[in-house]
């Protein structure tokens, strides 16, 4: 199946808008795409039920929330989900923090010479939430840097000059929210979280098991198994997790536009790897 459940637009930090990327994922031939914005849903605002109709692609609605680990890297994608309302409350909290963070960031690049201004960022986000790659866009822009890559590397990332902690929800905190609106709970590119991280060590299967039973038992429903940067003996690994947890296995590319041009839309994922969590969907 040619599909993808991990995508975002303007609503957050990618750069089509909403409308865009469905018409973006209808003509390269997908079957079913979903939404997955960073901590938030407002994207669904601006296509309502537009597709709903459309017999060529079926658009989910989803999130990707930030939970609490020891690096910025544990996201929970929430799919399906009924109670928009209170999903929405909970995630405005986590703007209206973000909001105060992009402040410190753009204080501390100001403090080392990077001359930039909240009305910069803006007209780069197009009104949206501004998150970090709006960041390094404006330092390529201003030539700081040569690329998005060298921004977060040099200055963005964890533990690097411009970095500010967000406000994140913890785990079980992030699953909950999901499974109480009626939503399914996956764990989005589970290798990621071994990335700069002493404690779970870069080729350690072990470690990424171990935390994932832990998520399980908080009520985690599935891993992103297919994933953009996965490696075929990473996707078997996590095959082999999901099934001994019978967790449900998703697929997602991290589509973010121009912000992360090395990623494309789209998954081409045999069904039967598909099929439980598909059943899953409304």
């Amino acid at each position: 199946m040619f599909i993808d459940f991990h995508t975002h637009t303007t609503a957050s930090d990618g750069t089509y808008k909403p409308e865009d990327l469905v018409k973006k994922a209808k003509s390269a031939g997908i079957e079913i795409i979903a939404i997955t914005d960073h901590d938030t849903v407002s994207g669904f605002n601006e296509i309502d039920n537009e597709f709903d109709d459309d017999p060529s692609i079926c658009v989910v609605k989803g999130v990707e929330i930030s939970a609490e680990y020891p690096t910025d890297s544990l996201h929970i994608l929430g799919y399906d989900f009924k109670d928009f309302e209170t999903v929405g409350h909970v995630l405005n909290e986590l703007i209206d923090y973000r909001n105060r963070r992009n402040d410190k960031i753009l204080q501390k690049m100001n403090d080392i010479g990077f001359a930039a201004s909240m009305e910069e960022l803006k007209k780069i986000a197009k009104g949206k939430a501004i998150g970090r790659p709006h960041f390094a866009r404006l330092m390529v822009e201003k030539g700081y840097v040569k690329s998005i890559d060298e921004a977060f590397q040099k200055y963005l990332k964890d533990g690097a000059p411009l970095f500010v902690e967000k406000k994140r929800l913890k785990p079980e905190e992030a699953i909950e929210l999901i499974k109480n609106a009626g939503g399914i709970a996956i764990m989005a590119h589970p290798y990621n979280i071994l990335d700069g991280l002493p404690l779970l060590p870069q080729g350690s299967p072990e470690s990424l098991e171990g935390y994932i039973a832990k998520l399980v038992e908080l009520g985690l429903d599935g891993v992103e198994a297919f994933y953009s940067t996965h490696t075929m003996s990473q996707t078997d690994e996590l095959l082999r997790i999901a099934k001994k947890y019978d967790l449900l296995t998703s697929a997602g590319s991290d589509f973010h536009g121009e912000n992360r041009p090395s990623v494309k839309i789209g998954m081409n994922t045999p069904y039967k790897h598909l099929k439980k969590f598909l059943s899953r969907l409304s």
